[in-house]
């Protein structure tokens, strides 16, 4: 493995640490506050109630299965012209998109840890499963399949530029 790939999963085990720590300590502060301090004057009048299950509004949205599509559309199209420029910003958006959907498996591991340990809730990777198929596919497009690395293909690059370009539409359909 790269540095690169390396100091990315590095990044991506911290955030999805930290992003579930946060929410447990968010939760249970929410918690806390309902419990001992609705006679409080600032806090009692807070409508402190548990966040809404947005959990799987979130995780089950289009937009996991739209976004990669579009970015497999992009790889294929940056490969057919000549741009340091589009290559490094799909390179980068490739990276932000696997931090910010790994903080989304982080808060949605946080919310199902509170819902378990509160409410007895089974722990099920259900709600969390597109999710983690696009963070797989984003971690693709930022390391084995990145814009930089399929340059390296020579002109075998037209081919899997156009390929990947056929591929995005079809993976819209699929996911």
């Amino acid at each position: 493995m790269s540095q690169d790939t390396m100091d990315l999963l590095k990044v991506l085990a911290a955030t999805l640490i930290v992003f579930a720590a946060s929410t447990l300590v968010m939760l249970y502060t929410i918690y806390l506050f309902a419990q001992y301090g609705a006679n409080l004057p600032m806090v009692g009048a807070l409508p402190l109630t548990a966040p809404p299950e947005l959990v799987p509004l979130l995780t089950e949205s289009r937009v996991f299965s739209t976004l990669p599509a579009v970015h497999v559309t992009a790889t294929g199209l940056a490969l057919l012209v000549a741009s340091t420029t589009i290559d490094m910003a799909l390179l980068i958006t490739a990276k932000a998109m696997t931090v910010i959907i790994t903080s989304l498996i982080g808060f949605a591991g946080g919310h199902m840890i509170y819902l378990q340990i509160n409410e007895n809730t089974p722990l099920s990777a259900t709600a969390i499963a597109p999710a983690v198929i696009a963070l797989a596919g984003y971690f693709l497009l930022a390391t084995v399949f990145s814009v930089p690395g399929l340059r390296r293909l020579g002109n075998l690059r037209f081919v899997v530029g156009l390929a990947l370009v056929v591929l995005g539409p079809l993976l819209l359909v699929w996911l």
